[in-house]
């Protein structure tokens, strides 16, 4: 299900997303801009191609590792944007992103 917060607060926003925090989230959290996730999944495949042909020794372990973790955080931005939006481009992603990024400091700003 859909979950909407009440309470977000933008903390620092960049040029690839923002710093949050969500009433009711323990600590702050990441919004990343559609952009910067295309940009992780190039990194990812570079990085992957590297490591293709690289003995398992603990230092690659661990690159591998991150790897799977990056592709792990991809495959759920694609899987969402799917599940409730029937997936999106890139571009209309970073659009959406960033007009609803627009609203919620309209909306706090009249706080």
């Amino acid at each position: 299900m859909f979950k909407q917060y009440e309470e977000l607060a933008v903390l620092e926003q960049g040029d690839d997303g923002a710093v949050v925090s969500i009433h009711g989230q323990g600590g702050s959290s990441v919004l990343l801009g559609a952009a910067y996730l295309a940009h992780l999944a190039q990194v990812l495949q570079l990085a992957e191609a590297e490591l293709a042909g690289q003995a398992t020794v603990p230092a690659v372990s661990a690159l591998r590792l991150l790897c799977s973790e990056i592709k792990t955080l991809l495959a759920t931005y694609e899987e969402t944007c799917n599940k409730y939006s029937g997936g999106v481009s890139a571009e209309k992603a970073l659009a959406a992103a960033i007009e609803e990024l627009n609203e919620m400091r309209r909306a706090l700003s009249r706080f």
